[in-house]
């Protein structure tokens, strides 16, 4: 499946629960691991539908930028760790931030880091304006 089509059903089935995967680079992972700190070697990074419904309803008018999530993955203008509270078990999340400048703002992409499963899973995507 395409990450396009993965989006679409995502978007218009609220009953859809897959999962898209993106394999990432050994240099890429270095890369992000030495700029954030983060160990994520033998990491990959996924998208689950819900993921996207998320960004449909917070960020919706950047959904249009979805389709630049392996470009962004792929040459980040800018990586970083991020620490949050998570609500539900009190312990605290580590996600990896990456920034791409664009024409019209920065895209942050924002992935919390599942280490049981080496996962880098997309929580939420969002333009900033310049």
């Amino acid at each position: 499946m395409l990450l396009e089509d993965f989006i679409h059903q995502s978007l218009n089935n609220s009953n859809y629960n897959e999962v898209f995967t993106i394999p990432l680079s050994d240099e890429v992972l270095q890369k992000i691991s030495d700029l954030s700190g983060v160990n994520v070697k033998k990491y990959i990074f996924i998208i689950e539908a819900h993921s996207i419904r998320h960004i449909k309803n917070r960020h919706s008018e950047d959904l249009y930028l979805l389709d630049k999530i392996v470009d962004i993955l792929q040459s980040f203008d800018r990586v970083q760790k991020s620490l949050t509270r998570n609500a539900q078990t009190g312990k605290t999340d580590i996600s990896i931030v990456f920034e791409k400048r664009l024409g019209d703002g920065t895209v942050k992409m924002v992935a919390l880091r599942i280490v049981r499963y080496k996962y880098l899973s997309l929580k939420t995507f969002f333009r900033k304006d310049m």
